[in-house]
C-alpha cells in the first residue's frame, strides 16, 4: 500500500511519538523511509547574518535531535535516512519535496494550539492536511 514514508521531523516530542508510528508503518508495509526537517529563519530575523545563522542553528538542532533516535529504527529493522531542506514556509517545503520525490504517505506530529511545537509551525498539520495531493497521518498529542 505505501512504498515511500515520509516522516515530517522538527525534534519535539510528538514528533518522536510520529516517528514511531512512521517506523511501524515501514514494517508493515516493507516501505522506504526518509525523516525530512526543514530549517528555516524566523520571520523576526532582521539581517540576511541573522537569517544566516538561525538557520545554521536550526540544522545543528535537527541533525542531533535525529541522530538521538535513528537507533530507534535501527532496533526495529528499518533503514531511515535524515534530510534537512531550507525554506521559509516549513509546509510548503515538505510538501514540495514529498511530491517531487514521489512520497505516497506524509506521517506528521500535530501540535495543537496551546503548546507551541519546536520548529513546526502553528498550522503546520492544518496545511498539509489541506493541500497535499497524498494521504497525511496525523499523530495527535491528545494520545500522550
Amino acid at each position: 500500500m505505501f512504498q515511500r514514508i515520509l516522516i515530517a521531523w522538527d525534534g519535539s516530542e510528538l514528533a518522536l511519538r510520529a516517528f514511531d508510528v512512521a517506523i511501524d508503518l515501514t514494517r508493515r508495509y516493507e516501505a522506504e523511509l526518509v525523516a525530512v526537517s526543514v530549517a528555516h529563519a524566523p520571520s523576526h530575523a532582521e539581517t540576511a547574518a541573522d537569517r544566516g545563522e538561525s538557520v545554521d542553528a536550526a540544522h545543528r538542532y535537527l541533525e542531533q535531535s535525529f541522530d538521538e533516535v535513528t537507533d530507534r529504527a535501527q532496533r526495529a529493522g528499518v533503514d531511515v535516512e535524515h534530510l534537512i531542506v531550507d525554506g521559509e514556509d516549513p509546509a510548503h517545503a515538505l510538501l514540495e519535496y514529498a511530491h517531487r520525490h514521489g512520497f505516497d504517505l506524509i506521517v506528521c506530529g500535530h501540535h495543537h494550539e496551546h503548546r507551541a511545537g519546536r520548529l513546526l509551525l502553528k498550522g503546520l498539520t492544518q496545511r498539509l492536511v489541506a493541500k497535499a495531493q497524498i494521504p497525511v497521518l496525523v499523530v495527535s498529542e491528545e494520545a500522550l
